[in-house]
């Protein structure tokens, strides 16, 4: 039996999650290096359709576990609260050292050494760009940040300050929840998972954002109020490319060096032709293996894509419903 010293969690559901993580988890045992033949748990995190037959038999093929979360209770409507129940699953599910959280929305085109956990480090992440950051008391995040610290329990004073990737500004910690990796001995998905509930349970949202990065910035919460020892991912761990950012991030250089692209709407169709295109330029072997499969699409039977449909109509109405209660801060 061979013993792992790390483990791979992601999420799938139903629809087009399910095409980007067979890619993402493709391209893990293609280019991942020491992490390639890692142990994998895909969890369907929620009530919904099945998956397919055929992403069924590509996980087979792939040696990926899978395992449905059927006491998903807290706050169903939100797709990104997944996320801490899932790496809660897997923390239980496996006996690694170590656990990696990967988004489905990644290609790994080389071996992302970096998530390999050092002696005195108990996690580590990328603090990928400003977003919906603070730089202090006179940005326009800061409110937000104070009310989240506070319902947390957090001295938001007493945070430290990291150096996004991107536009190298100061801010207050503040992660990517794209890829981290952390100690299992830690027991952290607990801690992760009360955090985001409880920013949730105060019913704050921001100004510019609603709640969508509730679950984000609890992430950076979750770890410093765990007392965890942490090191920052430069951005060839987590380099983001899509249609929104293209014209001002793009830069070949960058992503020449990128190990892990975080590549959000890069491979539908509407991008799929410059995604391709700055490949070939970087990355000819991913773009070789890539061009034959085209641009993503939402390959589920038409049944379980109508059901979708109407959970997703639903979930934001009790959203909306969740929102009309928040304090905007």
């Amino acid at each position: 039996m061979t013993t792992h010293q790390h483990a791979i969690v992601c999420c799938v559901e139903s629809g087009w999650l399910e095409c980007q993580t067979i890619r993402m988890i493709e391209s893990l045992r293609r280019w991942g290096g020491v992490f390639a033949d890692a142990p994998v748990l895909a969890v369907i995190p929620r009530f919904g359709p099945p998956l397919s037959r055929s992403t069924l038999a590509a996980f087979e093929q792939l040696q990926v576990e899978h395992v449905w979360l059927k006491n998903r209770d807290r706050y169903p409507w939100d797709k990104f609260l997944n996320k801490p129940y899932a790496v809660l699953t897997a923390e239980n599910h496996f006996q690694t050292d170590s656990i990696i959280w990967l988004d489905g929305d990644l290609l790994i085109v080389d071996e992302p050494h970096l998530l390999h956990l050092g002696e005195n480090e108990d996690f580590v992440a990328c603090a990928s760009d400003r977003n919906i950051g603070t730089t202090g008391v006179n940005d326009p995040n800061e409110p937000y940040w104070r009310s989240v610290c506070q319902a947390t329990g957090i001295d938001i004073e007493a945070l430290p300050w990291i150096t996004t990737e991107r536009e190298g500004a100061n801010i207050r910690l503040y992660w990517n929840g794209g890829v981290f990796a952390y100690r299992r001995s830690c027991q952290f998905a607990q801690h992760y998972l009360d955090t985001c509930l409880q920013v949730f349970d105060a019913q704050i949202a921001s100004q510019n954002s609603g709640v969508f990065f509730n679950e984000q910035i609890s992430l950076g919460l979750a770890m410093f109020k765990a007392g965890l020892r942490w090191r920052s991912l430069p951005e060839s761990h987590n380099y983001a490319m899509g249609s929104k950012t293209h014209d001002t991030w793009y830069v070949q250089e960058y992503l020449q060096a990128a190990k892990i692209i975080h590549y959000h709407d890069a491979m539908w169709p509407w991008f799929w032709d410059t995604f391709i295109n700055c490949l070939e330029q970087t990355h000819p072997d991913v773009a070789n293996w890539l061009k034959p499969q085209g641009a993503m699409s939402n390959q589920a039977p038409l049944q379980w894509r109508i059901l979708r449909k109407a959970l997703d109509s639903m979930r934001k109405g009790r959203q909306t419903a969740y929102l009309r209660k928040c304090k905007v801060v």
